[in-house]
């Protein structure tokens, strides 16, 4: 067995990636003796200690609450990855909808006594957008549930976005050194 040069788990021999933190292998070495891992909770006994916590994960960028205070617990790193992708999918869609919005609202509106009108369809798009963040509200609802529930599951859509979670897998194996 060979250890990953980057966080320090242990690899098959013929593996090409790291399973925790996804680095390329290519020469791993065996090291003299075991890195030392940090305790990490596990089961039920994790589940129960910190599910009090691992719902701040779906409120915005209060996931990095339990990132840094329960770094060991899995359960955490469960729910904090999935905190992370909803809210970095909600501040792209927002960015996304502001420029949009702005292209829409530059040549149509208005300036009357001093104050900005804008046009018909600026409002329909304004009300068409608006629609995606009681999307991103319900699926930060179902996280927050599902993590003071005691679940691991994945948020529907949002959570099968990997890159998010490989870049918190990373922050989390630099935090565990």
């Amino acid at each position: 067995m060979a250890f990953c040069k980057n966080c320090g788990q242990q690899i098959n021999d013929d593996a090409a990636f790291c399973p925790n933190c996804g680095t390329t292998v290519g020469n791993a070495q065996q090291p003299q003796q075991a890195p030392v891992q940090p305790q990490v909770v596990s089961g039920d006994a994790d589940v129960q200690q910190n599910k009090g916590i691992a719902w701040l994960s779906y409120v915005g960028l209060l996931f990095l609450i339990p990132l840094f205070v329960r770094k060991t617990s899995e359960y955490c790193r469960f729910h904090v990855k999935e905190g992370a992708n909803v809210c970095a999918c909600e501040l792209a869609y927002t960015i996304a909808t502001r420029i949009l919005l702005l292209i829409i609202d530059l040549p149509t509106r208005t300036y009357y006594y001093g104050f900005y009108f804008h046009s018909s369809i600026y409002y329909v798009f304004n009300t068409i957008f608006s629609l995606g963040f009681i999307f991103f509200t319900v699926m930060s609802i179902i996280g927050i549930v599902n993590a003071a529930t005691g679940k691991t599951v994945e948020i529907p859509l949002l959570g099968q976005i990997p890159f998010i979670k490989n870049l918190m897998d990373k922050i989390y194996a630099s935090l565990n050194k």
